[in-house]
């Protein structure tokens, strides 16, 4: 069971939704030649630690995923630099700003730091 009360039902459904999207991302960039979307890309490497994570606790491999888990809490970060990467491999082929990557860009260390904030915070409240 996910740490946060979801059951294995959602745990699956995160797993088909990361596997989904990674095909329709290397189907859509390799195959159909369509640009990389770096958006996508983005939730990736937020979305696949979580997945994994819920998946190895749902198969009882506690340590695992509490090491799944801890590198988790540092996805934000990944995401944030692919994001800046697209934006900026954009912006020198003379491309204009994709409104939605570039607020997810400025947003996402944000959310990263409050991640990092609540788990300190969480093991502060198991050790005392």
């Amino acid at each position: 069971m996910a740490r946060n009360g979801a059951g294995p039902g959602f745990t699956r459904f995160m797993l088909v939704i990361a596997v989904g999207l990674t095909v329709m991302l290397v189907v859509d960039h390799w195959v159909v030649g369509e640009d990389f979307d770096w958006g996508q890309a983005a939730l990736l490497c937020i979305l696949w630690p979580e997945a994994l994570a819920g998946l190895l606790r749902r198969q009882g491999s506690r340590r695992a995923a509490a090491r799944v888990d801890a590198a988790a809490h540092w996805s934000p970060f990944p995401a944030t630099a692919v994001l800046w990467t697209g934006l900026l491999l954009g912006w020198s082929r003379g491309e204009g700003t994709d409104w939605v990557v570039f607020a997810g860009a400025m947003l996402l260390p944000a959310a990263g730091i409050l991640k990092l904030a609540a788990s300190l915070a969480g093991r502060r409240t198991r050790r005392a």
